[in-house]
């Protein structure tokens, strides 16, 4: 916009609204400003602020829609001009047109003061429109011309070809899925798509003003718009379009891949907004109608359209049902062809793989500074919506030869950013995909393969040349598993679940690995963590069911997990004589000391490191510590202090445990909102755990186990045996020299028993007994399983509301995110989806 004067003179246009109620269609020096003298959309969003427009809906509603009544009828009359190329004036006022939708439409779906919407108003109730006077829906119009706009001959694909009589093309932006060839898009265009795609996010984004739990229920109408009720070359071509443009390739030429600044340049802005536009056309599923049919739907493209040259070949689906399904989900789960799957996961792991290389350089390493520019959450995003979307996609991905490099990257991903709370929903994303690659066998087999560390930071790198890709990724759970983060709870359900699924194809576990599992075991199955939380149980399940199929299926195959079950069967033991008053009376005794010492940090008189080493908090995944290694025991080598966090591993109870047994017999009444255990409630799961196979086994490992290690110490002693020390007199010195006997008072005089003998060092018998657990030897010990023997069957990732409610949740805070700047589309708008922090 030029000076001053004339952005003051657009400001009295915008109060006019708000102060001179019902304006005619006819005053056109009131709306045609809004088209005619804005210059970018910094001036739209700067000068029209959240407070002028909430006046005018608020206090003068009419004006506010015959706004947007006016506005999108000029879009339509500039839409079908033919010069758009040629013409910078209307292509001018066409984005403008677009800016200023996009400003308003926010405010439509807000509620207002008395909680309701003006939304049915002014988008979906019929109404005669300016200039014509027919009756139409403007919501309806508005998302047909808004996706019109992305194929717009001139304005964001190319100027049609002579001949070609039509000012909208249904074509596919960029070569990749369904298209061979790029249509070769000027930088007028990418910045026209920027804009269109712009207002289509924003017409999109009701979801975002619904509050989580009602997000389910209510549909989103102008998503239902295009999902549901589209034609499908329109269909076709959008979905190629966006997932293209997605993952096109930016080529930086000799360019680090690396940047210092936070901006972002116009083709990252376009795959950007295309990837979020993609992401809420496939995650959206309408609410169930009576009969599964919508009462708008229309009709299909016809045949002349479906046959043009320039669609995908999915285009070839019949029998699909208008209305019924969303129609992009379908489109892509009749994806399958080999190129074209190439094609998704080469540039998926381009993505990632560029932001690996961007994090290890010196640069970022010196700088810190993000590197927003590479997107790998939405990557890990794209990732997961194929793969749940297309049978045949998930199959190419666990038999591409670089699904292992994939595990690896994700993995990478998972250790990078699960201390940073922005980057928990990329982790949980990330457990996701595992989990849902880990129902797959044939997958699950493949992470036997040995490990390559060299892809990974030094810090994150595991001082162990035996280690498979199953070896990380149990340490990579046992790490996350260990921070004890809250907001990574829902991520701990997954890695369990995942390890489980894996189990019953575990071979040649480390010892390392093995000791870390069954330390993550003691904690979850202490009484006082299963009964602190109802989700605990879930986990505890979990990990039982490892040691279940192992045991079962793989006990031959890894004689360092067996060996570390064997050290722990005290855990097996005491779980199954759980008892729940006991648990309690442990559970109440720790929170009383967790409260007592907060109280006495509060006060800022911190005892002596003995007395904080005898408090005893409620037991936490937190008190295993990732670098913790095991020497000879079930559990990690820990410290005194972090010892004493930890419940009692055993049934038999320590002086300290006595005590809290004999000053806190009964439980005390737990606060309001804690979990309440019941007998009920322990009877529904633990009867079910199989742990009786489980112990028998360990019951008869451990006496060979026994007889191995005595047999080694036996033969170490014979084959060194204990000989005293001669004196030099030349005498024994366990025979004491009688004529050398001094008065015993004086002090040379040695005591009796002071004989200098050189006891023989215990010989360590791991090697032998893992010899054994790995022969057939320890096969012919075991008892026969054979009807207890678990089938195997994985746990399947399900779509629950829960996670439905928070997927909706994390793509529409990404979309708001990304909005933020530089123009601030959604801010200081009620958004009632998420929870909106200031960064100061």
């Amino acid at each position: 916009m030029g000076g001053e004067n004339s952005k003051l003179a657009f400001r009295k246009c915008v109060f006019r609204l708000a102060d001179q109620r019902s304006l005619p269609d006819t005053a056109e020096d009131a709306w045609s400003p809004f088209w005619l003298m804005p210059d970018s959309p910094h001036d739209v969003f700067s000068l029209v602020t959240p407070a002028d427009i909430r006046r005018i809906r608020d206090t003068a509603q009419e004006n506010f829609i015959k706004l947007m009544d006016k506005v999108f009828d000029r879009l339509l009359v500039l839409k079908a001009s033919r010069d758009l190329a040629k013409n910078p004036t209307t292509t001018k006022q066409l984005l403008n047109c677009v800016r200023v939708l996009a400003r308003l439409i926010p405010f439509v779906y807000e509620a207002r003061s008395d909680g309701s919407t003006i939304e049915d108003i002014v988008l979906w109730t019929q109404r005669p429109r300016p200039g014509s006077g027919a009756d139409y829906s403007l919501g309806k119009q508005l998302v047909s011309a808004t996706i019109d706009l992305l194929f717009t001959s001139g304005f964001t694909v190319p100027q049609a070809t002579v001949g070609e009589d039509t000012a909208v093309r249904y074509t596919i932006w960029e070569n990749g899925v369904g298209q061979t060839s790029s249509l070769g898009s000027s930088k007028e265009n990418v910045s026209n798509r920027i804009e269109v795609l712009r207002l289509l996010l924003v017409l999109c984004c009701k979801t975002m003003y619904v509050p989580p739990a009602r997000s389910v229920a209510i549909a989103n109408r102008a998503l239902h718009t295009i999902a549901y009720n589209a034609n499908k070359k329109m269909v076709l071509c959008l979905l190629c379009s966006l997932l293209n443009t997605s993952l096109k390739e930016h080529s930086q030429g000799w360019a680090i891949p690396y940047r210092n600044s936070t901006a972002i340049n116009p083709a990252d802005e376009l795959t950007l907004h295309a990837m979020q536009a993609l992401f809420i056309m496939l995650e959206y599923q309408t609410p169930e109608t009576k009969g599964g049919q919508s009462s708008d739907a229309v009709s299909d493209a016809t045949s002349a359209e479906e046959s043009n040259a320039n669609t995908p070949s999915m285009v070839l689906v019949t029998g699909t049902e208008t209305g019924t399904q969303n129609l992009f989900r379908v489109f892509v789960s009749k994806l399958h062809r080999q190129q074209e799957f190439d094609y998704l996961i080469g540039n998926i792991m381009r993505l990632l793989e560029e932001t690996m290389r961007s994090n290890l350089s010196i640069l970022a390493s010196v700088t810190k500074q993000p590197t927003r520019h590479v997107m790998p959450q939405e990557a890990t995003i794209l990732l997961w919506l194929l793969l749940e979307n297309n049978s045949l996609f998930k199959e190419y991905v666990v038999d591409h030869n670089r699904s292992l490099r994939l595990f690896s990257v994700l993995l990478y991903f998972m250790l990078n950013g699960y201390t940073d709370p922005a980057q928990s929903g990329m982790v949980r994303t990330i457990s996701h995909i595992l989990h849902y690659l880990s129902e797959d066998g044939q997958f699950a087999t493949r992470l036997m393969q040995p490990f390559d560390q060299s892809i990974l930071p030094s810090q994150m790198r595991i001082v162990d040349a035996s280690l498979t890709h199953a070896d990380f990724m149990i340490n990579t759970a046992f790490t996350l598993l260990c921070s004890s983060k809250p907001y990574l709870v829902p991520v701990y359900s997954n890695l369990l679940l995942l390890v489980r699924n894996v189990s019953p194809y575990l071979t040649q576990i480390s010892q390392m690995t093995a000791d870390k599992l069954l330390s993550l075991f003691d904690i979850i199955s202490s009484p006082a963590f299963v009964i602190s939380e109802p989700y605990h149980v879930r986990w505890l399940i979990y990990l039982i069911e490892v040691f279940d199929y192992v045991v079962h299926y793989r006990a031959i195959d890894n004689p360092h997990l067996m060996y570390s079950m064997v050290k722990a069967r005290s855990c097996f033991v005491r779980l199954k004589a759980f008892d729940l008053d006991k648990a309690k009376s442990e559970l109440a005794a720790l929170r009383e000391k967790k409260s007592k010492s907060d109280a006495t940090r509060t006060i800022g008189s911190l005892g002596a490191k003995a007395d904080a080493a005898s408090v005893t908090p409620v037991p936490s995944l937190a008190t295993l510590k990732p670098d913790d290694s095991s020497e000879g025991a079930a559990s990690p080598a820990l410290s005194d202090k972090a010892r004493g966090k930890r419940p009692d591993p055993g049934p038999a109870s320590t002086s300290d445990t006595r005590e809290q047994a004999t000053t806190s017999t009964a439980p005390k009444q737990a606060s309001p909102g804690q979990f309440q255990p019941s007998t009920e409630w322990v009877f529904s799961w633990l009867p079910d755990l199989p742990l009786d196979p489980i112990i028998a086994v360990l019951d008869a490992l451990s006496v060979h186990v026994d007889r191995i290690s005595n047999d080694v110490q036996r033969s170490a002693e014979l084959a060194h045996p204990t000989e005293p020390i001669p004196s030099e007199s030349g005498k024994s010195n366990l025979e004491p020299d009688q004529s050398d006997t001094k008065p015993a008072d004086q002090s040379d005089t040695k005591p009796a028993d002071q004989t200098s003998t050189e006891p023989i060092a215990t010989v360590d018998p791991t090697l032998a007994i893992i010899h054994w657990l790995s022969s057939n030897a320890m096969t012919q010990a075991m008892p026969d399983l054979e009807d207890s023997m678990p089938e195997i069957r994985p746990r399947l990732q399900g779509m629950s509301p829960a996670l439905v409610v928070w997927f909706k949740s994390l793509l529409w805070s990404m979309v708001y995110s990304s909005g933020v700047k530089p123009f601030g589309i959604w801010k200081n708008t009620h958004v009632r989806l998420f929870v909106i922090k200031s960064s100061q």
